[in-house]
Order: structure tokens, then sequence, then C-alpha cells
């Protein structure tokens, strides 16, 4: 499932991130997209035993398997995985590639996402490495 497939806007205006403003809400609308069903175990395929790990120490919404023992997030597997950048900040991305497509340059979101030029630069080499891939397999179906 794409996340970067939603609906196309035609002015700049209707950029709203309000539903992206902190991480509890991106990761909530993220695990909605990628699991409708609730969490699946990336490691063995498992969604009969999982439990949500809860603690000072833990990430926000890690989950354990229970088969296999292993933790894991809803970041494995997608663009999101070994990325630092907080789940908020790449959903607005998203929106803001979706909206301004093309011409959206990589310093022009940094300083609207609030992050170094370098860092703007990595996410939306990432996001339109990705976007093409998610073309390239649509074409081969």
């Amino acid at each position: 499932m794409s996340l970067a497939s939603g609906t196309l806007m035609k002015r700049r205006e209707t950029l709203d991130f309000g539903t992206f403003r902190d991480e509890e809400a991106a990761y909530e609308f993220v695990e909605r997209q990628i699991w409708p069903d609730g969490p699946v175990c990336p490691h063995c395929g498992g969604s009969r035993r999982i439990g949500r790990l809860t603690g000072e120490s833990t990430r926000i919404h890690t989950y354990k398997c229970y088969d296999c023992r292993r933790p894991f997030t809803v970041k494995l597997g997608t663009i999101f995985q070994d990325s630092k950048v907080p789940m908020h900040k790449w959903l607005q991305l998203i929106m803001l590639s979706r909206a301004l497509g093309p011409s959206l340059s990589s310093y022009k979101a940094a300083k609207i996402l609030g992050v170094t030029a370098k860092t703007g630069t990595a996410m939306l080499l990432r996001l339109r490495v990705w976007e093409q891939k998610l073309r390239l397999q649509r074409r081969g179906r």
C-alpha cells in the first residue's frame, strides 16, 4: 500500500499538517494504512501472539511477536526504516510532495519541515526513489 498515493492537492492552501503534528497520531495513521487488521510480524508473518511493549525506555509503538520473540515497529520494510527523522515529519513531506510535485526542492522542504538542508535532501531523495519503485511495480503488474 502506498502512503504517498493520497488525494492530489491542487493548491498549496489546502495543506493542513494538523493530522500529523505529533508522533502518536502519525504512528497510528501509518499502522492503520499498513495493518488494517492489526499488527503483523514482519519477521515471521504471525499476527496472533503480538503484544505492545510499554516502558520508560521503549520506542514509541513497539510491538513484540511472541511466536518468534522479536520486537518490531511499523517502520520495518518502509522508507521510514533506519531513519531518525520523526514519523510526523515524513508524513508532512509526503503531503508536500503530493501537493507541490516536482517543483518541491529539498531546500524548500527542509525550511517548511524545520530540518536541516542535508536532512531535507536525504528525505526527499529517499521519497523520490521509493515513489519510482512503486511506479515500476505498478507497470510490472
